[in-house]
């Protein structure tokens, strides 16, 4: 699907009460879409979307799940296993990445925009924001990762957790929200070659400080 906004974080309209219409119209605009043609192919384009949607979370088989959130504009390397049940943003599936041999496995969320009502205005922010999933990441079951997020390569993401924050490569996290249990690039270093683990091993401690 064609990518409306710049893939970056970045500020959105706060949610207001407004009649189907008025709605329909204010989130045309939003998405570039101008006068009755472009919201009646703005319409369209939203419920396709959204079938999309809903026949990935549904198909059996990981294949066909990666190629129709593909066509919604999911970036997805080689070798990605997506589960049953995952619902990438409704709204700007674009904004999401996943790197090569990366599996994800079931009733996950992964979400890159937060649209508070204009009530909550002083105590939540409306913003969209890219997530980024690296290489050879294992995401259990019922992960919810929230807008802005970077999980770095090799980390595990333990069932039930909520991701607030960038996680480092080469950890387990866990919980609510998710933080470092443990450190695993020990167990890990038999995949990489000295040079490139120690360049990601480097880059971390410059990010995350270990």
């Amino acid at each position: 699907m064609k990518e409306y906004l710049e893939v970056k974080t970045q500020p959105l309209p706060y949610h207001k009460e407004r009649s189907f219409l008025k709605a329909l119209e204010h989130t045309s605009r939003e998405h570039g879409f101008k006068g009755p043609f472009g919201i009646l192919f703005f319409l369209f384009y939203r419920n396709f979307d959204h079938w999309l949607q809903v026949l990935s979370r549904i198909m059996p088989f990981s294949g066909i799940r990666v190629k129709l959130q593909k066509m919604r504009g999911v970036k997805i390397a080689k070798d990605v296993h997506l589960g049953p049940l995952i619902t990438i943003d409704d709204v700007y599936p674009y904004f999401v990445s996943i790197g090569r041999g990366t599996s994800i496995a079931g009733n996950n969320f992964i979400l890159t925009h937060n649209k508070p009502l204009e009530y909550h205005s002083e105590v939540s922010q409306s913003y969209v924001a890219p997530v980024i999933i690296e290489r050879n990441v294992w995401i259990a079951i019922n992960v919810t990762i929230l807008p802005g997020v970077k999980i770095g390569e090799g980390s595990i993401i333990a069932a039930g957790s909520v991701v607030i924050k960038s996680i480092p490569p080469f950890v387990f996290a866990a919980g609510i929200p998710a933080k470092v249990k443990e450190d695993i690039a020990p167990k890990l270093k038999k995949n990489y070659n000295e040079k490139e683990f120690n360049k990601i091993l480097e880059k971390r401690k410059k990010d995350f400080g270990f």
